[in-house]
């Protein structure tokens, strides 16, 4: 574990709020309006990648998809799977580096059945290298969506110096080749203090 995931390891287990808030980030939740409905006859499957104590993950559930949750933080993990029992909800949560965890890796490790590919995957803040956005464009079912945000550079909120913001630019030219619909690559003012980079893809059908 290294110094920025220790930190967020013990504010976590400490049970401070994520600097963050509980409700869901703007982005995802006029995502969750605007794809209401969409899945009939059957229950979607969401990844959210970088899940923290779940503030999306719940969101999902209680818009109908079967989410599973990864975090690092084991505290996280505990935080959110009692929150998902308390309220009745379907979902996981898996502790697991996304630096280099992949769903397939979930097949042999536990009890529960983690789907390989989703109808939609989510990032939010997940502040490192841009291999992560690489490696879940492939984990997609035909029609599914996936949402990745991030810090702009030019952001007043976000994390320090030291931590990686990835502009629009290289953002994008990391899923050339994918086999992606890009619907949306910009950057998005959030809050006045708040610029967030935000691509949103399809995988077509």
């Amino acid at each position: 574990m290294d110094d920025s995931q220790r930190m967020w390891e013990d504010r976590y287990a400490s049970g401070e709020d994520s600097p963050d808030g509980t409700r869901p980030h703007p982005e995802v939740a006029a995502l969750l309006e605007r794809t209401a409905g969409e899945h009939t006859g059957r229950t979607p499957a969401a990844l959210d990648l970088g899940a923290g104590t779940g503030r999306h993950t719940l969101a999902l559930a209680l818009a109908g998809y079967d989410p599973t949750a990864v975090d690092f933080s084991p505290s996280a993990a505990r935080v959110l799977a009692d929150a998902l029992a308390e309220r009745g909800l379907p979902g996981r949560a898996l502790v697991a580096d996304l630096r280099t965890w992949a769903p397939e890796q979930e097949q042999l490790s536990g009890p529960e059945v983690v789907p390989r590919q989703f109808d939609l995957v989510l990032a939010v803040y997940f502040q490192h290298d841009l291999s992560l956005l690489r490696r879940a464009a492939e984990w997609l079912v035909p029609g599914g969506r996936l949402l990745w945000i991030t810090h702009a550079p030019a952001s007043v909120e976000g994390p320090p110096p030291t931590v990686p913001r990835p502009d629009l630019e290289e953002t994008v030219a990391v899923l050339e080749g994918k086999g992606l619909d890009l619907l949306r690559a910009e950057q998005v003012r959030t809050t006045p203090t708040a610029l967030d980079v935000v691509v949103e893809g399809v995988r077509p059908r």
